[in-house]
């Protein structure tokens, strides 16, 4: 399987599957966009409707490369309240408007929609421009819908998750555990929060309630910072801390706009105007701090070539 991320036909090895969007099993971006900033490619693409596959084409790709590195800062996290990656790629493709650049499944396949020179509308902002400025990649965790108490969407007869030992398991249907790629994979969360099992912050207003994302998936994830980091320098090894009170936190942040690093969708977006809501992903349970030692870890240790 490929370990490649690509960048206006540029790509980089993260060390981490990643499936492809024109390889066998890929899944398409069904709704990618231009980027305001960037003029390799015809500008009616920007805020239109998809148009046929044929007319996503990048004039010079070494230009498009020079816009994209100096336009994309950032690297937004989401959770797709989903129940696999193929799950979230079905709702995305149901959706006129939604998309994102990677997906992140349960056993820490990545699925690269589309060539990153393109935009996703994925996270708006607060300020309306983020997906200009942004990749994005949504990570498969149910988040508060996995709760039997809390789930308005899927409507869960019971807890999603289920207690083995010490270890919290994700109950996933045979329907979209026949979609990983990892055979007779099972989704352990990463941590186990008490006896309860599920974490409980609150962020942006909301008491936010779920269970861990998988290893394989953190794993994943650094690994993609990384290579995003080699492919767009700009968005840096980084999240937001707090040295005051020495964590990351977990409301959006007076700098979401400029911030140049990795985010979650919650530090750039409160809502509260027309058009934006509230967002709370990746939620309560993701470990910021694992993130933030991978990265400490390899910039003073690089694990692959600069």
């Amino acid at each position: 399987m490929s370990q490649k991320i690509v960048a206006c036909e540029k790509s980089v090895e993260i060390g981490s599957p990643v499936v492809l969007w024109n390889a066998a099993g890929g899944l398409a971006c069904p709704n990618r966009r231009g980027r305001s900033a960037c003029t390799q490619h015809n500008s009616r693409l920007n805020n239109k409707p998809p148009e046929p596959a044929a007319e996503y084409s990048i004039a010079d790709p070494t230009q498009a490369y020079d816009e994209l590195k100096n336009s994309v800062y950032q690297l937004i996290i989401h959770y797709d309240v989903c129940y696999s990656s193929h799950h979230c790629h079905q709702i995305m493709t149901e959706s006129t408007f939604k998309g994102s650049h990677f997906y992140l499944d349960l056993d820490g396949t990545l699925y690269q929609t589309c060539d990153l020179y393109w935009k996703t509308n994925t996270a708006p902002a607060d300020d309306r421009k983020g997906n200009e400025r942004a990749i994005h990649v949504e990570m498969a965790n149910l988040s508060w819908e996995a709760l039997q108490s809390e789930s308005d969407w899927h409507k869960v007869a019971s807890d999603q998750y289920r207690q083995r030992k010490d270890r919290w398991e994700f109950l996933l249907p045979d329907h979209w555990k026949k979609t990983l790629r990892t055979p007779n994979f099972r989704a352990y969360a990463a941590r186990g929060y008490g006896q309860r099992g599920y974490f409980s912050r609150q962020i942006n207003g909301k008491i936010v309630r779920m269970w861990d994302f998988t290893d394989d998936q953190y794993n994943a994830l650094i690994r993609l910072s990384i290579g995003l980091n080699q492919l767009l320098p700009k968005i840096r090894l980084r999240v937001p801390y707090d040295s005051k009170k020495k964590r990351t936190p977990l409301d959006r942040i007076r700098n979401y706009s400029t911030f140049e690093g990795v985010l979650g969708h919650a530090h750039v977006q409160k809502g509260g105007i027309e058009g934006v809501s509230c967002k709370y992903d990746p939620g309560s349970a993701f470990n910021w701090p694992r993130l933030r030692r991978a990265f400490a870890s390899e910039i003073k240790h690089p694990a692959f070539p600069r």
